[in-house]
């Protein structure tokens, strides 16, 4: 007899019972109060947090139950959510399925982190902790160049002198992920003064307006240069002052990002018109899980330049990626069990829930996904999430999949429309108290299939449960 079966006997014969005793008590009345109000002993757990919202109706036991559930289930209380807090991670995963929807699988994983990331209960995996960046570069063989320079500058030997600055002015601006701004404009102003002490007070200029593009606030020192090198830098100064701002618009893909320009942090990408003096300007673009970007874009006086790099995921983020392209894809969907890229995904970032969005776009259509999400745990699904991208159908917008996301990962019952095939189902087997008694855990409905979301007890997992006959689904 197939488990399906067996679960459909098990419910009869206790709903025979139940009613068989309730019919029985009716005849014979007695004082005794009724199972739901009774004190019942519980396991030491965990406090469970108190649910922010109203408690779903459907969540309810019976009043009129007489008949105490068996004795090893305990009854689901009216006011808590069937699953505790989450402790564990959920990753969001979106994967164009046709090339041509790449940037509606973007859009789709940001707004999906985004809504799962506002809801309580979903603790979303920190990226950045679960894969860690490379060791930052070493600035030592720049450092090195400098002093150099700057011993050349002080035997008053100015070819060298420049020669050694230069170089070291190029290997700064090779990492500006650990560069210090102030130290590269530092190297430049050596640089304009080993020009000067050369006779070239164009090139010494057009040195002094590199290091304030790369640090607006420098100024020579002073006591180490003498009124020639103070007198040029004014002059350079005063053009980059009175020039006309520019603007920066940066954007990556994916979006996000943390940006920062000439050392200072302007936001997250996409910005829009960020302004900017002219001249070559550091901006170091940095995303959990991927290469940093960098780059030193000119910026023309009254012009706009974009900077819109494509981020390259790190090794490990790449070989995650693989894992999750090929569990979304149609065979890995199709699947009556848990494909093992999910379990491969999930251990190497630290999850329990995967959420999977496979989007495929034809033409110029409105993009259309479908979503499914593993708890790798107990090897339950959410399957037939339905989403469309600028669709008007509320039912089958981001934040209606969102939601389901969340109920299934909470352990909600997901509500159906009217329309669901589920609604012929008997109203006892829809109780989150009823399964706690026949499976040791609570249901989920979703697109017609029931779902178990909690462990039977010794912690062996209650799967789905499909085509109860009668039930008309």
């Amino acid at each position: 007899m197939s488990i399906a079966r067996l679960f459909l006997v098990l419910m009869l014969v206790l709903g025979g019972a139940a009613e068989a005793q309730s019919s029985r008590r009716s005849k014979k009345p007695k004082s005794k109060k009724p199972a739901v109000t009774k004190p019942v002993k519980k396991p030491v757990e965990p406090p469970v947090e108190a649910p922010t919202s109203e408690p779903d109706p459907a969540s309810e036991p019976e009043p009129s139950a007489a008949q105490p559930p068996p004795a090893e289930a305990q009854p689901v209380a009216t006011d808590a959510p069937v699953r505790q807090t989450i402790t564990d991670g959920t990753v969001v995963f979106s994967i164009a399925r046709t090339p041509n929807a790449e940037q509606a699988a973007d859009q789709l994983q940001d707004e999906l982190v985004r809504l799962l990331g506002s809801k309580s209960g979903v603790q979303l995996v920190d990226l950045g902790a679960a894969i860690p960046p490379p060791p930052p570069a070493s600035l030592r063989e720049a450092d090195a160049l400098f002093e150099q320079g700057k011993e050349a500058y002080d035997n008053l030997d100015p070819e060298a002198a420049a020669t050694k600055f230069n170089a070291a002015a190029d290997a700064y601006e090779r990492h500006p992920e650990v560069m210090k701004p102030p130290q590269l404009a530092k190297t430049l102003i050596f640089l304009g003064a080993s020009h000067l002490l050369n006779g070239d007070k164009a090139a010494a200029r057009a040195s002094f307006s590199r290091a304030l593009a790369a640090h607006t606030s420098t100024q020579p020192d002073e006591v180490l240069f003498g009124s020639d090198v103070v007198a040029v830098f004014k002059d350079a100064l005063k053009e980059f002052t009175h020039a006309k701002l520019g603007s920066l618009q940066i954007d990556s893909n994916p979006s996000g990002a943390r940006v920062t320009v000439g050392g200072e942090d302007v936001g997250v990408t996409p910005l829009k018109n960020v302004p900017i003096h002219p001249g070559r300007v550091p901006v170091v673009i940095t995303l959990p899980g991927y290469v940093s970007y960098a780059s030193y874009p000119l910026v023309e006086s009254g012009k706009s330049a974009d900077v819109k790099p494509k981020l390259e995921p790190l090794p490990a983020l790449a070989e995650v990626i693989a894992s999750a392209s090929r569990a979304a894809s149609e065979k890995g969907f199709d699947s009556g069990k848990m494909p093992p890229e999910v379990a491969t995904v999930a251990g190497k970032v630290g999850a329990r829930y995967v959420v999977l969005a496979a989007v495929r776009q034809k033409k110029s259509d409105p993009a259309e996904a479908e979503l499914q999400v593993w708890d790798v745990r107990t090897k339950n699904r959410l399957r037939g999430v339905e989403v469309e991208l600028r669709s008007r159908d509320p039912e089958k917008s981001t934040v209606a999949a969102a939601d389901r996301v969340h109920a299934f990962l909470t352990g909600r019952v997901v509500a159906q429309p009217s329309s669901s095939p589920m609604k012929n189902l008997p109203s006892v087997v829809k109780k989150p108290w009823f399964w706690a008694a026949v499976v040791g855990g609570a249901a989920v409905v979703t697109g017609g299939v029931l779902y178990a979301t909690q462990e039977r007890k010794g912690g062996s997992p209650v799967g789905p449960i499909t085509g109860l006959p009668g039930f008309g689904f």
